[in-house]
């Protein structure tokens, strides 16, 4: 039951915004989308 904790989807060109989530305790797990 690992959905539900990802917390946050995101494309590739958005990772930095992934790792703001993070640094800032609102995310608890992202996952980052591999666009075509």
């Amino acid at each position: 039951e690992v959905e539900k904790f990802i917390t946050h989807t995101v494309p590739f060109s958005e990772i930095n915004k992934a790792f703001e989530y993070m640094l800032r305790g609102e995310g608890l797990r992202c996952i980052i989308r591999m666009e075509e």
